[in-house]
C-alpha cells in the first residue's frame, strides 16, 4: 500500500499476506505486558516500508500456561503463534501444542502447522518475530517471573 493510502476494508489475499511478512520490519518501543483480570497483555506498532497499519499482539495465561502472539493488519490476523493448546485445522487435521496461523486465501486464518517446541516466553517472542521479519529496537521483558511457569 502506498503512503497517504487507507487500507481498503476489504481482506487481503493469501499472495499480499505473504508480501507483507517478508517486508522488512520494525518495532521501535519497549515492549511492557499489563496484567488484566489474570492474564498479561502486550501490544506495539510494527513499521514497515509501506504504510500498512501493522500491530504486534501478545497474550499470557499463567494458568493454563498458554502464549499467544498474532501479527495484526488493520484487524486482519497475518500470523499466529499458539503455545499450549492444540488447533483443529478445516481439513480435520489436528495440530500440536506449539503451532502457527497462517493466513489463506481459503480458510482465512484458520489454518494452522506445526512449530518446534519452546519452552519460555521469550523464546516463542523471538521465534515468532523472526519469521515474520520484525527486528526488535526496544526491549522486550516477559512477563514477571512470578506469574510465569514453563509452558505448556
Amino acid at each position: 500500500m502506498s503512503t497517504g493510502q487507507t487500507m481498503r476494508e476489504t481482506l487481503l489475499t493469501e499472495s499480499e499476506a505473504d508480501r507483507i511478512l517478508a517486508l522488512p520490519k520494525q518495532i521501535w518501543e519497549d515492549i511492557h505486558w499489563k496484567e488484566e483480570e489474570g492474564q498479561w497483555y502486550m501490544e506495539v506498532p510494527v513499521k514497515a516500508p509501506e504504510e500498512w497499519p501493522l500491530r504486534l499482539y501478545g497474550r499470557f495465561n499463567p494458568r493454563t500456561g498458554h502464549c499467544t502472539f498474532i501479527l495484526f493488519c488493520g484487524r486482519q490476523n497475518l500470523r499466529r503463534l499458539d503455545v499450549g493448546k492444540q488447533h483443529h485445522n478445516p481439513e480435520c487435521d489436528n495440530t500440536t501444542l506449539f503451532h502457527k496461523h497462517k493466513w489463506t486465501d481459503r480458510f482465512r486464518d484458520k489454518w494452522a502447522y506445526d512449530v518446534s517446541p519452546v519452552s519460555s516466553i521469550s523464546d516463542a517472542f523471538d521465534l515468532f518475530v523472526r519469521e515474520c521479519n520484525i527486528q526488535l529496537h526496544g526491549s522486550f521483558k516477559a512477563p514477571p517471573s512470578a506469574y510465569q511457569r514453563r509452558l505448556i
